[in-house]
């Protein structure tokens, strides 16, 4: 009895050995065959390469790209290279860009294309490729690029307002200019009128030869400034109008936009100074260097009562500076002096 029990229990490890090593060879079977399935549900193509460029693993993903690219099933990495660089003439899809790698399909997904070097356990250097699914990123970089033209009118548009509003306020500085100039010399040929009659010589009589001898002169600098020379020009006209001397050294910057802002700058200061300082002499400094330009604007009127803080026109000149990169600062004492820096634009400075 104790002989059969021995042979029944080492008949017994025996078959429980053997069904171990048979479910450990199962186990090592399924396990490709569920790397497989697995990679197969990945929605990106991916796909590994043996040293020699034959295909080692890929997924089904892969196998549809790539009949896309080619028209026919992969058998090697030089196989996907070559369609690669071959995909705009053959397969309709487009490259959307070299130094990204990203494809578009004619399904109108977009894919990434990507390859690394990867060492196995055993040493041997797969290579591996992947397709990353990039339509969503890709659509909402056509989305943007939309948003950036309508940007780029809205802005077209507003900075014709801007010039718009420019040369109105422009056009209602002289509009009051002239009506001054109207009234003076409504004045002064009142007042000659009276001296004429009176035939004697007085302190009024000298005021009014004066004020009529501005209002001429103002008549003669509007003829010799025509339009057709341009803003500066204006400015000049505008100021011999209203009877403010300017002094310029330098010239303006020859790009548009900081052309705009010295001038607005220059219209704010020549009524700001005849306004509220009774100035007869404007000064205007224009420098540059490698990188900016600079304005400098003083008059010979009376100081500020107080600190000058910006509003208005000031505010306004402000942040078109900002909106160019600039900064303008603001002194009071001992005389008004507005300064003016903004930076070249890339294409001027280039």
């Amino acid at each position: 009895m104790w002989l059969l029990w021995c042979i029944v229990g080492v008949s017994s490890v025996l078959l429980i050995c053997e069904a171990v090593v048979e479910y450990r060879q199962r186990g090592k079977n399924l396990s490709h065959s569920f790397v497989k399935q697995a990679i197969d549900t990945l929605p990106d193509g991916i796909c590994y390469f043996a040293p020699s460029g034959a295909v080692k693993l890929c997924n089904l993903q892969m196998h549809r790209l790539f009949r896309s690219l080619a028209q026919s099933d992969m058998q090697s990495f030089e196989e996907l290279q070559k369609s690669l660089e071959e995909c705009d003439t053959k397969s309709g899809i487009i490259r959307l860009s070299d130094v990204r790698q990203t494809y578009l399909f004619p399904n109108g997904k977009a894919w990434r294309y990507s390859q690394t070097e990867i060492t196995a356990s055993d040493g041997v250097v797969y290579t591996e490729v992947i397709f990353s699914d990039v339509t969503e990123l890709y659509e909402k970089n056509l989305k943007l690029k939309e948003q950036t033209i309508q940007l780029e009118k809205i802005s077209r548009d507003l900075k014709v307002l801007s010039d718009n509003v420019s040369t109105m306020t422009k056009e209602k500085e002289l509009l009051a200019a002239k009506t001054g100039l109207h009234d003076r010399m409504s004045a002064g040929i009142i007042a000659m009128r009276q001296i004429l009659q009176q035939e004697q010589t007085t302190e009024e009589t000298a005021d009014a030869v004066s004020l009529f001898q501005k209002a001429v002169s103002a008549i003669k600098n509007d003829n010799e400034y025509p339009l057709e020379r341009g803003e500066l020009a204006e400015f000049m006209r505008d100021a011999d109008t209203i009877g403010v001397k300017v002094e310029l050294n330098g010239e303006l910057p020859q790009q548009q936009e900081q052309y705009r802002v010295f001038l607005i700058a220059m219209r704010e200061c020549l009524t700001n100074s005849v306004r509220h300082a009774d100035a007869t002499i404007l000064k205007i400094d224009i420098q540059e260097d490698d990188n900016c330009f600079s304005i400098r604007i003083t008059n010979n009127g009376k100081p500020p009562e107080s600190k000058v803080t910006p509003k208005g026109g000031l505010l306004n000149l402000y942040n078109h500076i900002t909106n160019l990169g600039g900064t303008m600062d603001i002194q009071s004492n001992p005389v008004f002096t507005l300064t003016v820096t903004v930076l070249k634009s890339k294409e001027g400075t280039e």
